[in-house]
């Protein structure tokens, strides 16, 4: 699972989560909402089980995209 930093569109606080596996398979969803929005090679269940998951970590997934820095990662820059 990789997660993006904490995005605001349409003035909602967000944040995207890719689920990846092997090469061609993924998920992307959206936090808080806590939904899959798109999604290939995962079965329906497995969609369900993913949906679960964010949904009940959607608070620690938040937290932990305000510590993502793109531009500072990018350049070497230590965070704090």
């Amino acid at each position: 699972m990789t997660y993006s930093g904490l995005l605001l569109k349409d003035k909602e606080k967000m944040v995207r989560v890719c689920f990846e596996r092997g090469k061609s398979d993924y998920a992307e969803g959206i936090v808080p909402r806590g939904e899959i929005v798109k999604a290939s090679g995962f079965t329906k269940e497995e969609i369900d089980q993913l949906t679960v998951y964010i949904q009940d970590n959607a608070t620690d997934i938040m937290k932990k995209a305000k510590d993502v820095n793109f531009l500072n990662d990018w350049l070497g820059r230590p965070k704090g």
